[in-house]
């Protein structure tokens, strides 16, 4: 299983996840906002007004982020608040783009 051995919101902008095999991978919050897996980000009310939030110019941080068990990561994002997310590490790696200087 990829598992994170440490996990940093750097500024609120962005997750560096530091793998298991030394990998650091980064998501900005703008990208882990958009690819939100909860149930309402897949209807298209909710799924209409995150694309008015991601559209234009406001700034998309993560307000915080909490350990769900020891497969995954919720988030909450500002400014819309939204919360219900639950991003398994798979996903989280999936959705990382490789940082340079690390170990590959």
């Amino acid at each position: 299983m990829n598992v994170p051995a440490r996990i940093d919101v750097e500024g609120g902008t962005r997750v560096v996840l530091t793998w298991e095999d030394q990998t650091q991978t980064a998501v900005t919050a703008r990208a882990l906002r958009a690819a939100c897996p909860c149930a309402g980000c897949g209807s298209e009310a909710v799924a209409s007004r995150a694309a008015a939030t991601l559209g234009g110019p406001v700034e998309v941080k993560i307000k915080t982020a909490r350990l769900v068990g020891a497969y995954a990561v919720n988030f909450e994002f500002a400014p819309d608040s939204h919360s219900t997310g639950i991003f398994t590490f798979g996903l989280l790696r999936e959705l990382g783009s490789i940082e340079p200087n690390s170990a590959r």
